[in-house]
């Protein structure tokens, strides 16, 4: 193929291959040649940059493998398609020529739902699926569109560990991003709980330093009557209250970054958050916190 095609030379080699489906008399139509002809003409697209004619090659392509009975082919094909109207939305944005009605990103959504519908719900690929198109909503700014594919990824993913904590931190992660606190530190609680319960290991100590702080920052910030915290969340503003720093050794936290959120604990407590400003600084310096705890302590000092 040439590399000066235009858009009406894809459409006529689109086309040339789709009469070649055509049932005729007594010949049957060589579905196999066509997928390759589809795959051929949808990469060619791809490299000359005309990504929204290539999503159309690669479902055509998904078409013929899912009528050879080929579905690994036909699911390949349909999230390739899918990505490649992701790259047009893209290129429209990067050109300033953004569309209203979000076509291609319609379309991207609608061919990753048909590749997930070609295997069993607790299929861990469509468990990637979902973070695939979590993870595109929030880079095109619909972050509230991807809870429910978060969501999803964590309700079929109980029989695999890791991806249900990767999930869930997440799914946490965007109701920060919200501002729903609630929810998020009923994430976090699950996200704990299951820890525990989990294998003891380097990249699980981590997590749960991560939640643990994260926890702490949300009971601050939503300050809930004593009397409606649960166990596990008394004991742990206690650990900070009384400083009982015995296990800081075991969840990977340093000694100053103990001292440090311990001063916050009992700041709240107080009732003066004069010094709050300071801390904040003092634990930004500490460099131990990550962008989300960051974020929620820069909430926990805004609302005192």
């Amino acid at each position: 193929m040439g590399t000066e095609s235009t858009g009406n030379d894809i459409l006529d080699q689109y086309r040339n291959i789709s009469n070649k489906l055509k049932k005729r008399f007594l010949r049957k139509p060589n579905v196999t040649e066509a997928c390759e002809s589809f795959t051929s003409l949808g990469q060619h697209c791809e490299t000359v940059e005309m990504p929204s004619y290539a999503g159309l090659c690669w479902i055509a392509a998904a078409r013929c493998e899912g009528s050879l009975g080929n579905i690994p082919g036909e699911a390949a094909c349909l999230v390739r398609s899918a990505r490649q109207f992701v790259e047009a939305e893209d290129r429209n944005d990067r050109l300033n020529c953004p569309s209203p009605s979000s076509e291609n990103l319609q379309a991207a959504l609608n061919c990753y739902a048909h590749a997930a519908s070609r295997y069993p719900e607790n299929c861990p690929f469509i468990a990637g699926l979902n973070l695939e198109i979590a993870e595109t909503l929030k880079r095109r700014g619909k972050s509230a569109c991807s809870e429910s594919y978060l969501r999803a990824v964590c309700d079929i993913s109980d029989h695999a560990y890791d991806t249900k904590l990767f999930s869930l931190q997440r799914l946490c992660y965007h109701y920060i991003d919200e501002g729903d606190y609630c929810s998020a530190l009923e994430g976090f609680n699950e996200m704990s709980n299951l820890i525990v319960k989990g294998p003891s290991c380097d990249i699980n100590c981590d997590l749960l330093l991560d939640c643990e702080i994260c926890r702490l920052f949300l009971v601050l910030i939503l300050r809930p009557a004593p009397q409606s915290l649960s166990p596990d969340l008394a004991q742990l503003l206690e650990k900070y209250t009384w400083g009982d720093n015995k296990n800081i050794s075991a969840s990977r936290m340093s000694a100053k970054l103990f001292l440090l959120l311990q001063s916050v604990v009992l700041t709240c407590q107080s009732g003066d958050t004069s010094g709050l400003s300071a801390l904040e600084d003092e634990l930004w310096a500490c460099d131990q916190l990550n962008a989300k705890q960051k974020d929620l302590l820069r909430v926990l000092v805004e609302a005192m």
